[in-house]
C-alpha cells in the first residue's frame, strides 16, 4: 500500500508539473541589434528568474497566468514587459525585446508583450546598424511570399541577379566575382566551370535566413570581390514546430498536355537520381573496347553495342501538374526543468519534395556568321535548330540537426542532403547552310535525350563558447561537404535527309548517333576558428576579432564520349562504338 501511495503521488506531481507553461525570448541591444548575454529576467513579485545565454535567449517555466517580466542589465535601461500570458503546456515566445543604453537617468521602459516576432523588421534593423554593407531575406518573409527555393528568394534581395535560374550574382558582376557559403563555411559548387553554387537545390523551408555581404571583413573568404551570400540553415526552434504542407500549380501551356516529350527513364527518377538504367556498361571502361578494327569478332561487337540502353527516340505522354510537399518537426527541451539555468537540447528535422514540368513547343537555337564582304553588317545563319523540348525537374531535401546549449556554450551538429534530377527530351529540325563558311549544307531531324542528377551532402559540427568575465568568445566549425553532378547517357540521334527523300546517318551532316557520360565529384572540408574579444577603447565599447581557417578541396571530372561508326568491308556493313 505504501508503494502504491508513492506511485500515485509521483504521478500527481508529474501531472501537476506538466501543466506549467514556458516563456522564451531573445534580448537585443537596441542600438546594435546584437544579442545580450547575462541579462537578468525575473517574473515580478516572485523569486522566479533566469539570465540570457550566449545567444541572448532565456527560458522560464511557471504556472499558467498573466505575468510581468522585468529585464535588467548593467549600463542598460531596465525593461518591463507587461501582460505576458502563460498557458499550460504551451510556449510563449517574446523575441522582440530590446534594451536601450542608459546614458542618463530615466524611468523604466514598459512595453506590452508580443508573442510573434517580426523577423524581417529585425533583419532591417541589423542591416541599418551593421558596420558592413549587408542585405538579405529572412525565413519569415520567404514563408509569407511563398518562395519554394533559395534562388527564388534571393532574387528579392537588392543588388542580386539570377542567371540561368540557378546562379546568384551580386552587383551584376559575373560568376568569378561572387561566392556562396553555407553556415559560414565554404561549400563546393556543382559545375566545374563556375565558382558559384547552384542555388535552386535549396528548399526554402530548410533555410533560416540568407545574408549578402557586399564588402569585405577579415572573417570572410578571400576569393570574391562582388558579393558573398551566406545561407544559414535552421537549428534551434523557439517552440515546438510541426508542419505539413502541400502545394500545386497549373499552367495550361505546360500541364496536362498529351504531347509532352519524354522518354523511359529509371524507377527512381521521381526521387531525383537514376537507378542504373542509364549507367555506362562495364566493358565500355576497358582500355580496348570491342570493335571490328580491334580484332574483336562480329558477335563480340554486337553484344557490346547491345549492352547500351537501346532507347534513342523521344515519346509523347501527358504531363502532370506541378506539386510540392513539405514536413518539418522540431522542439527544444530543458534537460533539468527545476533549474532556470538548465542546459537545453534542441532538434529539428525537415523533409521537402518538389516536382515541376516545363514544355516549350518553339525552341530555337542558331549559329551565325559574318558575311565575307566587310560592308555587310547583317549576320547569316550557319545552322538553325527549331523544335520542342520537354523537361521534368525533381528536387528532394532532408535536414536533421541537434543542438546542446548551456548559458555560455553551444554545440551543434547538422546533416543535410539535397538531391535534384532533371530529365529532358527534345525533337529538333536542323537546317545547315552550305554557303556558310565550313558548312556542308543539309537537313536533318534529331532526337535528344538528357538526364542530369545533382547531389550535395553537408555535415556541420560547431561550437561557441563565451567567457563573460574576460570578454572572450570562441567559435569553431568543422564542415565536410560531398557534392556530385552527373549526366549519365546523353543521347543524340540525327537522321540526315538526302535529296531523294531517303534518311540516313551521315557523319559529315547530321552526324552519327552519340552517347556521352559526364561526372563531377568533389570533396570539400573546412575547419574554421574565430576568437573575439570585447574591451574598452577611449571609453567606448570596442571589438577585436581574429582567427584562422583551412579548406581542403579535391575534385574529379570525367567525360566519356561514344559514337557509332558504320564500316564498309568484305563482311558488309559493320557497327562500331568509338570512345574519346
Amino acid at each position: 500500500m505504501k508503494n502504491l501511495v508513492i506511485v500515485i503521488l509521483s504521478l500527481i506531481s508529474t501531472i501537476a508539473f506538466s501543466q506549467k507553461g514556458t516563456i522564451r525570448g531573445t534580448v537585443y541591444d537596441g542600438s546594435t541589434r546584437e544579442t545580450l548575454v547575462g541579462v537578468s529576467v525575473v517574473i515580478e513579485g516572485t523569486y522566479t528568474g533566469t539570465a540570457t545565454d550566449l545567444d541572448g535567449k532565456f527560458a522560464l517555466q511557471t504556472e499558467p497566468g498573466v505575468y510581468d517580466l522585468r529585464l535588467s542589465f548593467i549600463s542598460f535601461q531596465p525593461l518591463t514587459v507587461e501582460g505576458v500570458e502563460v498557458k499550460a503546456n504551451n510556449v510563449t515566445v517574446l523575441n522582440d525585446l530590446e534594451l536601450g543604453e542608459s546614458t542618463v537617468e530615466l524611468e523604466d521602459v514598459v512595453v506590452t508583450a508580443r508573442a510573434i516576432r517580426n523577423t524581417e523588421a529585425a533583419l532591417q534593423t541589423m542591416k541599418a546598424k551593421s558596420s558592413v554593407m549587408l542585405d538579405g531575406i529572412s525565413a519569415a518573409k520567404m514563408e509569407l511570399i511563398g518562395d519554394g527555393t533559395a534562388v527564388e528568394a534571393a532574387r528579392r534581395v537588392t543588388g542580386v541577379t539570377i542567371e540561368d535560374g540557378k546562379y546568384v550574382y551580386v552587383r551584376g558582376l559575373g560568376d568569378r566575382y561572387s561566392k556562396t557559403i553555407l553556415n559560414g563555411v565554404d561549400i563546393p559548387g556543382l559545375d566545374p566551370d563556375r565558382n558559384s553554387l547552384q542555388m535552386d537545390i535549396f528548399p526554402s523551408n530548410l533555410i533560416d535566413n540568407m545574408m549578402v555581404s557586399k564588402n569585405f571583413t577579415a572573417d570572410m573568404p578571400a576569393d570574391f570581390t562582388g558579393g558573398l551570400l551566406n545561407v544559414t540553415t535552421k537549428d534551434f526552434p523557439d517552440r515546438k514546430v510541426f508542419s505539413v504542407s502541400a502545394g500545386t500549380a497549373f499552367n495550361p501551356d505546360v500541364h496536362l498536355k498529351d504531347n509532352f516529350l519524354s522518354y523511359d527513364g529509371g524507377d527512381t527518377d521521381f526521387l531525383g537520381f537514376d537507378d542504373g538504367s542509364r549507367a555506362l556498361p562495364n566493358r565500355a571502361r576497358q582500355s580496348n573496347i570491342p570493335t571490328p578494327i580491334s580484332g574483336a569478332s562480329q558477335d563480340e561487337v554486337v553484344d557490346f553495342i547491345k549492352s547500351f540502353n537501346p532507347q534513342l527516340g523521344v515519346k509523347e505522354q501527358t504531363s502532370l501538374m506541378d506539386y510540392s510537399l513539405g514536413f518539418s518537426y522540431g522542439n527544444q527541451i530543458d534537460l533539468n526543468s527545476d533549474s532556470p539555468k538548465a542546459p537545453k537540447l534542441g532538434y529539428i528535422f525537415s523533409l521537402s519534395y518538389k516536382s515541376e514540368y516545363d514544355f516549350d513547343d518553339d525552341v530555337k537555337y542558331g549559329e551565325y556568321q559574318k558575311y565575307i564582304d566587310p560592308g555587310t553588317y547583317e549576320m547569316r545563319y550557319a545552322t538553325r535548330q527549331n523544335g520542342e523540348l520537354g523537361e521534368r525537374s525533381v528536387l528532394a531535401g532532408v535536414l536533421g540537426g541537434i543542438a546542446y546549449k548551456t548559458n555560455f556554450a553551444k554545440y551543434r551538429f547538422t546533416a543535410m542532403h539535397l538531391q535534384n534530377g532533371v530529365s529532358r527530351a527534345g525533337k529538333f529540325s536542323i537546317d545547315n547552310d552550305a554557303s556558310a563558311v565550313g558548312q556542308s549544307g543539309y537537313y536533318a531531324e534529331s532526337d535528344n535525350l538528357e538526364y542530369n542528377q545533382r547531389s550535395l551532402t553537408n555535415f556541420l559540427l560547431s561550437g561557441t563558447h563565451v567567457f563573460q568575465e574576460s570578454g572572450w568568445e570562441v567559435d569553431w566549425r568543422l564542415s565536410p561537404t560531398f557534392s556530385s553532378s552527373q549526366d549519365p547517357d546523353i543521347r543524340k540521334t540525327a537522321f540526315t535527309f538526302r535529296s531523294d527523300a531517303d534518311v540516313m546517318f551521315n557523319a559529315g551532316a547530321g552526324g552519327n548517333p552519340t552517347r556521352i557520360w559526364r561526372e563531377l565529384s568533389e570533396v570539400n572540408a573546412t575547419a574554421k576558428l574565430d576568437l573575439t574579444k570585447e574591451y574598452q577603447f577611449n571609453g567606448k565599447d570596442a571589438l577585436l576579432k581574429f582567427g584562422a581557417s583551412h579548406n581542403y578541396k579535391q575534385r574529379e571530372y570525367e567525360i566519356l564520349f561514344f559514337d557509332i561508326q558504320f564500316l564498309e568491308g568484305s563482311r558488309g556493313t559493320s557497327l562500331m562504338l568509338r570512345r574519346y
